[in-house]
């Protein structure tokens, strides 16, 4: 395992320059925290990096994978800290670039690819962070998935306008 570090993803966007910023760690699937403006307004409940180490693989971006054979059902959490730790056939890489922040998890074991893509919205009136999330069958054989996605906590923002 790497050692901990953390960093800003900055974005603009839309017609006037709508600021988003996402504070990420090499842990877990990276994004601990993303919101507009400050931190203030977070949608992710911001987190100073000692915190967002250890708690953005657990409240952070996760995906479960439910592999369905003959066998049985074998459960898989790609980017999580016991899958990597348990095999060391399995293979993570990083791809920081100034518009986006790529990680891939390689199970040879499993014959999955798990590929995940953070980048800014962009010429639309509004901030957003987009994630895409791909899983690509390394194997031979065809293989039926489960899949659950997303983000474990999220807060609501009330946006007051004062005049």
């Amino acid at each position: 395992m790497a050692k901990p570090w953390a960093s800003f993803f900055p974005g603009i966007s839309g017609l006037f320059g709508i600021p988003l910023w996402a504070f990420y760690v090499n842990r877990g699937q990276c994004v601990s925290s993303v919101g507009i403006r400050s931190k203030d307004d977070a949608i992710m409940e911001y987190l100073p990096a000692n915190k967002a180490y250890q708690l953005t693989p657990s409240q952070g971006f996760r995906t479960f994978i439910k592999i369905k054979n003959k066998k049985g059902n074998i459960f898989y959490e790609p980017f999580s800290v016991a899958g990597s730790a348990m095999d060391p056939d399995i293979k993570n890489s990083m791809a920081i670039r100034p518009y986006d922040l790529a990680i891939e998890e390689t199970n040879p074991g499993l014959g999955l690819k798990v590929s995940v893509n953070y980048f800014c919205v962009v010429n639309e009136p509004f901030a957003g962070l987009v994630r895409e999330l791909s899983i690509e069958n390394t194997s031979k054989n065809v293989k039926s998935l489960e899949i659950l996605d997303g983000l474990a906590v999220i807060f609501l923002m009330e946006l007051t306008i004062g005049f």
